[in-house]
């Protein structure tokens, strides 16, 4: 992981922090000052993993301003007493997610200054002690950790009926309780469940659900309206191969929805284990539709849901994954508010085998113009949308086509293409997570087939849109050439997916950067020499002793994310 960190001020643990972040195994650390030139902090910044602000200056100022901030990683910021006044206001939450203060009295200025980091998911906290931020640096779980997610979780879980809460939770757990699970958070008057949250030492919340009085979950739902226009409605669609162990939890959180006109499609692609058993026991719920095909693969048993669901528009889920309660309340609420909208999609928590959140898989809203260069940006860390938490019009797919068969993997990234390609499609994001993604480990197997099937997409990308439309603002920013830009994102991709040296991912963006050298100019020209290397290095490397390890001096081109295509199959 690289870790940037751009120097403002000194407090009085800054070097033992550095010490000690540094001294962190897979850490990478590159240290800035405040006032760096902003061309070559790009540079450094586009490749890191994290970004760790101490105290303000003149580059955090630069970068509040640029369309680059919504490129970067999210950014931590610590500050000073002093430091409250000196902050970029407004336009600070683009780039920066936590800000760390002495006290509460600074808490308590920083957020009366902009109303907006509740709105935006980003966070003022205590800045604790040292090894507290390492922590928070080092977590695969976004703006919040791992842990405290599971925390949260768990206590949404508990909670029934009208919830008030005791303390100062972190405005995730307000945005959990309402919009993800659909309950009442009350101040005053009768309440079936009080939630309390107490900061503890350090960081750890220290946390207690009391059922006051118990309230029943409601039963099944009457049959869906097809014909009912407001609400209208919406088809889940489940398509599943051989999901026994998993399917059951699936439906289970569908039927639990707190939407009022749903139907529910599962589509079983020729299972050869107990999954249709396992389905039989939900068909008492008439909201449930079962069907059952010969088994032919993804794309084909995706686009049989499209055909048999009866709703306006179409709520995926995978067999794995559970949806929240009130996700597809929201998702509908969401499209009514934008006033349109063709894409509702959602941010994610990914749960590891022992039930625990390993990663929030958080999105940002995007406009039509900006998707092209998100998706080959993607194609490297993770898709710019979460598919299992879309929510799409069924009439889009008359529009642009349904998906692929010629993608067995990857069919929803290809179809986000062709929404890149046709520039009106319009997209939502709720960034709140709506649903638990359940992944195992990948083999090299998927990896191969992965690696293969987002090449091919890039290509399709490449030529739908034209090389000009996936320039992103910090290549812009930087004079970056687009066939500099396309070499950059098909190398960090090979290089993602631990490619062999001969796969034709790399010799294609040999050719795209060898045209970005002879079209840079100053720094960009060496920034395309530097990559030409390290393509050499790695394939040099892969051939010889079969590692995927690129070294060198500056940080290398591999994915931001954490985890590659972690919500692609």
């Amino acid at each position: 992981m690289h870790v940037a960190v751009i120097a403002g001020s000194l407090f009085g643990d800054t070097r033992a922090f550095l010490r000690l972040l540094a001294a962190q195994p897979g850490v990478e650390v590159t240290l800035l000052k405040a006032d760096a030139e902003p061309a070559r902090a790009l540079r450094i910044l586009r490749d890191a993993h994290r970004l760790w602000f101490e105290g303000t200056g003149p580059l955090l100022a630069d970068l509040v301003g640029r369309p680059a901030a919504d490129w970067l990683a999210g950014a931590y910021l610590r500050i000073g007493t002093d430091d409250a006044d000196r902050l970029p206001m407004p336009g600070l939450w683009r780039l920066v997610r936590t800000v760390f203060v002495p006290d509460r009295a600074t808490a308590r200025r920083v957020r009366a200054m902009d109303p907006a980091p509740a709105s935006a998911g980003a966070r003022v906290e205590l800045a604790g002690q040292t090894p507290d931020r390492i922590e928070w640096l080092s977590a695969r779980a976004g703006d919040l950790r791992g842990k405290d997610w599971t925390i949260i979780l768990r206590l949404v879980e508990g909670c029934r009926g009208r919830v008030r809460f005791v303390g100062e939770p972190p405005p995730e757990v307000a945005d959990m309780v309402t919009r993800a699970c659909g309950l009442e958070v009350v101040e005053e008057g009768p309440a079936e469940t009080r939630l309390t949250w107490r900061d503890g030492p350090g960081m750890t919340p220290q946390f207690r659900v009391e059922t006051v009085r118990g309230a029943a979950d409601a039963g099944d739902a009457p049959p869906p309206d097809p014909e009912a226009d407001d609400p209208p409605l919406v088809s889940a669609v489940v398509f599943v191969y051989n999901g026994e162990d998993t399917i059951d939890r699936c439906l289970h959180s569908l039927r639990r929805q707190t939407y009022p006109n749903l139907e529910i499609v599962v589509v079983d692609d020729g299972s050869t284990d107990g999954t249709a058993d396992r389905v039989a026991k939900h068909l008492n719920d008439p909201r449930v539709r079962y069907f059952d095909k010969p088994h032919t693969g993804r794309p084909e048993t995706r686009n049989r849901g499209v055909a048999e669901a009866r709703g306006r528009w179409i709520a995926w889920l995978g067999a794995d994954d559970e949806a929240m309660p009130n996700r597809i309340l929201t998702q509908v609420e969401a499209a009514r508010t934008a006033g349109g909208a063709d894409v509702v999609h959602a941010d994610g928590l990914l749960i590891g085998a022992d039930g625990a959140v390993t990663f929030t898989r958080q999105s940002r809203s995007f406009t039509a113009g900006d998707l092209p260069a998100r998706l080959l940006h993607g194609l490297a860390a993770v898709c710019p949308i979460l598919d299992t938490s879309t929510m799409i019009r069924r009439d889009l797919y008359d529009r642009l086509g349904r998906y692929d068969p010629a993608f067995p993997r990857c069919q929803d990234y290809e179809f986000y293409c062709r929404c890149a390609a046709a520039g009106d499609v319009r997209f939502v994001h709720v960034p709140v997570p709506l649903v638990k993604v359940h992944r195992s480990p990948r083999t090299a197997q998927v990896r191969r087939d992965a690696l293969m099937a987002y090449h091919e997409v890039a290509r399709r990308l490449i030529r739908a849109v034209g090389e000009d439309a996936l320039v992103d603002p910090v290549a812009r920013d930087l004079l970056d050439p687009s066939p500099m830009v396309i070499g950059r994102a098909l190398l960090a991709t090979g290089m993602a997916f631990d490619g062999p040296g001969d796969h034709p991912v790399f010799a294609e963006a040999e050719r795209y950067l060898r045209r970005g050298l002879s079209q840079a100019r100053g720094a960009s020209r060496q920034e395309a020499a530097f990559l030409l290397e390290q393509l050499t290095e790695y394939r040099c490397r892969r051939t010889v002793d079969g590692t995927a390890t690129a070294s060198g001096g500056r940080p290398a081109v591999a994915p931001v994310g954490a985890e590659p295509y972690a919500d692609h199959t």
